[in-house]
């Protein structure tokens, strides 16, 4: 990652990075920088379409979106030194499990009613687009979330991110699951990630301690 200043604009490249990091790094920047121009460059569609829109809609800001061959100049307009930004540290833990390889297993990770496997909050999920989702939420209260899902290839496997941003009445939260597969021979490691920025931040990494302590149970025989 690297962050440049001339004038009135920051440049901050965040390419190769995934969700929350562009949107944490870019709300940092937009935090220390007094007014101008933020150019976000990332190559990541979660933080294209749903986190860095949602990021800008929160705080009121404008934003433009100038795609290159390989990667988005994301510009927010920051007009005003006086924008209020909330501190953006988050909480995340991961787990392992290693399956059988098998010819599915992407498709059943890009499925999110997965989630509701192993995190009781998702009560229901609603496919809107493709890879464009509304999670049912409960968790204090009841809620709905948009949710984005994305992929890269790995050099021997793939990745799959989970991507959601909500701002509800008092608070906004971000939060979301990757799942990293590595092909070892017969059999693939899987990494699940689970991360959540907002707050209740204990209360969140309690959670997200149970919530991968039973994806560990379930998911071997459900990706079988």
């Amino acid at each position: 990652m690297e962050t440049t200043q001339g004038g009135r604009d920051v440049v901050l490249d965040v390419r190769g990075e995934a969700c929350p990091i562009p949107e944490m790094r870019a709300a940092k920047e937009l935090q220390k920088m007094g007014y101008g121009r933020l150019v976000v460059l990332t190559d990541h569609e979660p933080a294209i379409d749903v986190t860095l829109p949602s990021l800008c809609k929160s705080l009121g800001l404008k934003y433009e979106v100038q795609r290159e061959t390989d990667y988005v100049k994301f510009i927010i307009f920051k007009e005003t030194p006086s924008v209020k930004i909330e501190e953006t540290e988050g909480v995340s833990e991961t787990e392992s499990i290693t399956i059988r390889a098998t010819g599915i297993l992407k498709e059943k990770l890009s499925d999110p009613t997965i989630l509701m496997s192993f995190v009781p909050q998702v009560k229901a999920v609603d496919r809107i687009a493709p890879n464009n989702y509304v999670l049912h939420m409960k968790w204090f209260i009841n809620w709905e979330t948009p949710l984005v899902i994305s992929s890269n290839i790995l050099p021997r496997g793939e990745i799959v991110y989970y991507t959601a941003y909500q701002k509800l009445p008092m608070f906004r939260i971000r939060f979301g699951w990757r799942f990293v597969m590595n092909k070892r021979g017969e059999e693939i490691n899987i990494d699940i990630t689970e991360w959540y920025n907002g707050p209740f931040k204990g209360t969140a990494l309690k959670a997200i301690k149970k919530h991968l302590q039973k994806a560990k149970e379930v998911l071997p025989k459900i990706l079988l």
